[in-house]
């Protein structure tokens, strides 16, 4: 045992003390180490946080989202109805609880200036679901949960907080929302932010009675979650739920179109919160996973150059009855102190690109340098060694020891050039992968960017305003108190236009989906729906939305018994094709009866995402809008911020009446697309690095080659070789390499673009300019990799040769 750790604390200080005397490449090598390293555990640091790390819920995996699937329908996945959670809930052998939710916007008084909060309103059975306690008081029960009771509200760590600086005194006190009263009776964990970050207070649903009932089955509106019953599985659950939505469709066939195929659908928790997420990560991970493995196989080829120079002292060491095993570990020794100082300086490096993304990227928020991502790093460091020392290793351990006292062995060395040359081409395919990934999305974001939102998003502000429920004001009022805000806004000297809508494009929840129907026409196999936006004259011009046909809305809209209704073209293309639209009659939502009269067609808005993929949207005047909220929108003079102005102009009407989500429409685009800007610019990231990495490997494999065939050129040299010939070798050498890399890569590059298909816009694998892209950045690396050993071939002198035999 002691002779044993004898061997290697020997083992440990001869490493140490072989790093001190060539420091150089041992500080490149661990630079490398650190650079791949310290990316990879970076993204796994996010890609833990948001898909592996197990949810704050006891059993998350017994935890789904439910929902009603209409595959033919536009909207082909909604929420559940106060009747379908009623129904469903009943089945207690699929379900041992259910709970349902819903988002809402609210503006607390009484303390100060009106301020917006975020609530979601939950079920009394909402926190049994989930299985999670209060860290003060208690949550929503039953009692709490029925129309009319006394309004009770749960607050979340964080707006305890901010609202209440972390008050233990705070339960029983009461807050207004909304000009009503609720009495705060518990505080949530700080790890509690279900259903999303940004939740400030739950609230109960407090059903009407008739919500409850079969009045209740249309509006399917509401989010429900469910625990699976003891040993039931979800696919069990799931058949389950087939059979009870094919007994609503037989009692309730116009709500439930089972022949359109509608069902209900199941999800579990984790799928259902990172859907929209999961593969840009999985994307990323795979990604800088081949960053690693090009950094390890660099780091190989530095070892390998290290100690090929020190095939002397190897020989020696063997020559005083050193075995291979010993030989090896002492490769092996030393390999694990450069990775261990790589993976240290990688840890630090990760520690930095989290903060990073913390603060920028639109994935990463919450993310830290937990046990699990030391375990990893620790796990790569292993894998490192081993990767970036078998090759050393390798080549000490077979030289035959009467080769390696030789000047010539260099000869034997060079006879796993072409292993070498298939390695270092598997590197280049790598990069080449990366690269034709990378620019592919890169070029994708900038034909989205490019794509026209169907207005003129510049100078245009925005921000919501929503009325107090508590006013009862009705309709009229609600419409003079927008009208007279509108006219405000209007007149300030940094507006040029000003008007209102419900939804303004590219806003966090968007427009609402609502059905359509026609009067004295064909049937459609499907039920027609159409985005529905409410707005106030002025409204199209302020955005600068164009007119096709007919006219815009005016102020005498509204005041007439027949509705005014304006259209898109994908509205008139899909629903009155080859037709005109204009005098036809449409029925919206729940006004089937009362159908309105399309009076303009205007061009197409992108709601939601800059893809192209239009639906069909349909306007009417806000004049005949009940709602009690709206979305103000000005185009500005001079791109000035009118937030201020718009403050004061709302607070001399009323200072119960808060204004929030303030953003310009190009700050809304910019958001919509900030996962794929993130993303692509992570991606050419770690392209350019794949391609510096890959550059570095060829620079090290032919100075590996020059110096192990040093002896030849020496000789060719002498027997009248020009030195052009030489330079000749070693670039003929660099150009194999590169189409062998190449070669690879294409393969490499056609299976990643059939991962990445969906997500591209406009731009194939076989894209002209992104290859020639590709080919450039090639080209460029591969020169000035081979420049440095080609001059240094090109110094090499004859009469070397002479003295080394």
């Amino acid at each position: 045992m002691r002779l044993a750790e004898f061997v290697m604390h020997s083992d440990l200080r001869f490493a140490l003390r072989q790093i001190a005397r060539e420091p150089r490449s041992a500080v490149v090598a661990m630079l490398v180490l650190a650079l791949g390293l310290g990316a990879a555990t970076a993204v796994f640091s996010v890609l833990y946080q948001i898909l592996l790390k197990p949810l704050p819920y006891r059993d998350a995996d017994r935890i789904v989202f439910l929902h009603n699937s209409f595959p033919k329908e536009q909207l082909a996945l909604a929420g559940v109805s106060s009747f379908d959670y009623v129904e469903i809930r009943r089945h207690k052998q699929l379900f041992s609880e259910a709970g349902v939710y819903y988002f809402n916007d609210l503006t607390m008084t009484g303390a100060g200036v009106a301020r917006h909060v975020d609530p979601v309103n939950v079920s009394a059975s909402f926190f049994r679901v989930l299985d999670v306690k209060p860290a003060l008081g208690r949550v929503i029960n039953e009692a709490d949960d029925r129309f009319g009771a006394p309004k009770v509200a749960v607050l979340s760590d964080g707006f305890w907080r901010s609202a209440f600086q972390r008050n233990p005194n705070v339960l029983g006190r009461s807050i207004q929302l909304d000009g009503e009263a609720y009495t705060i009776i518990g505080v949530m964990p700080r790890a509690f932010e279900f259903p999303y970050p940004a939740t400030q207070l739950w609230l109960p649903v407090a059903f009407r009675p008739a919500e409850l009932s079969g009045m209740g089955r249309l509006d399917k509106w509401l989010h429900m979650i469910a625990r699976l019953a003891p040993g039931v599985t979800a696919a069990q659950a799931q058949a389950g739920l087939q059979t009870v939505g094919h007994g609503l469709a037989e009692h309730f066939p116009a709500f439930y179109p089972e022949k359109t195929g509608w069902h209900f659908a199941l999800k579990p928790i984790r799928q259902e919160q990172t859907e929209g997420i999961r593969v840009w990560l999985l994307l990323a991970f795979g990604a800088v996973f081949c960053v690693f493995l090009v950094a390890c196989a660099n780091a190989s080829g530095l070892l390998l150059i290290r100690w090929s120079a020190r095939s002397n002292e190897l020989a020696v060491r063997a020559a005083l009855g050193a075995g291979q095993r010993r030989i090896v570990r002492q490769i092996l020794t030393e390999t694990l102190l450069l990775a261990a100082g790589g993976c240290g300086a990688g840890v630090l490096l990760a520690l930095w690109a989290v903060r990073l993304s913390n603060r920028f990227s639109p994935v990463g928020h919450g993310a830290q340098i937990e046990t699990w991502t030391i375990l990893f790093a620790l796990g790569m460091a292993l894998l490192s060694t081993f990767a970036a020392g078998l090759a050393p290793a390798w080549a000490g351990a077979k030289v035959p020891l009467e080769q390696m006292l030789k000047a010539g062995a260099t000869r034997t060395a060079t006879r796993g050039s072409g292993g070498r040359t298939l390695f270092l081409a598997g590197q280049i395919a790598v990069a080449v992968t990366l690269l034709s990934s990378a620019t592919l999305l890169s070029r994708s974001f900038l034909k989205l960017m490019q794509v026209p939102p169907g207005f003129a998003p510049e100078r245009v502000w925005s921000g919501s305003v929503a009325l107090p429920r508590s006013w009862h004001s009705g309709a009229a009022a609600n419409l003079h108190f927008f009208k007279q805000l509108v006219d405000g806004v209007r007149a300030l000297p940094d507006v040029q236009s000003a008007a209102g809508c419900t939804a303004p494009p590219f806003n966090a929840s968007g427009p609402e989906t609502l059905d359509v129907f026609f009067q004295a026409r064909h049937q459609f196999s499907y039920q027609p729906q159409a985005e529905a936006n409410g707005v106030l004259p002025g409204y199209f011009e302020t955005m600068k939305i164009p007119l096709r046909a007919g006219r815009f809305f005016n102020d005498r809209d509204g005041t007439t018994r027949e509705r005014p209704l304006i259209v898109d073209e994908e509205f008139a293309r899909v629903y009155f094709a080859g037709e005109n639209p204009l005098g036809k009659l449409v029925g919206i939502g729940g006004e089937r009866d009362h159908p309105g009269r399309i009076v303009g067609v205007v061009g197409n808005v992108e709601n939601s995402q800059m893809e192209g993929r239009h639906k069909p949207e349909i306007y009417w005047p806000f004049t005949e809008e009940t709602a009690n909220a709206m979305y103000l929108v000005a185009r500005t003079k001079n791109d000035a911020d009118v937030t201020g102005s718009v403050r004061s102009v709302l607070a001399n009407q009323s200072r119960d009446v808060a204004l929030y989500d303030v953003a310009s429409m190009s700050e809304r685009i910019s958001e919509s697309l900030k996962v794929r800007r993130f993303l692509a610019w992570l991606l050419n990231g770690f392209a350019a690095i794949g391609l510096v990495l890959a550059a570095l490997g060829l620079y090290g494999s032919l100075a590996h080659l020059v110096q192990l065939r040093r002896r030849e050129i020496c000789v060719r040299l002498a027997l009248g070789a020009t030195r052009h010939d030489i330079l000749g070798t070693v670039m003929r050498q660099a150009a194999s390499v590169l189409v062998a890399g190449l070669f690879l890569g294409v393969g490499g590059a056609a299976a990643a673009a059939l991962l990445i298909r969906n997500r591209l816009f406009q731009v194939h694998f076989y894209d002209p300019l992104t290859w020639t892209i590709i080919l450039v950045a090639l080209a460029i690396a591969a020169a000035v990799a081979a420049c440095l050993p080609a001059l240094r071939a090109l110094r090499v002198q004859p009469m070397d040769a002479l003295r080394e035999e």
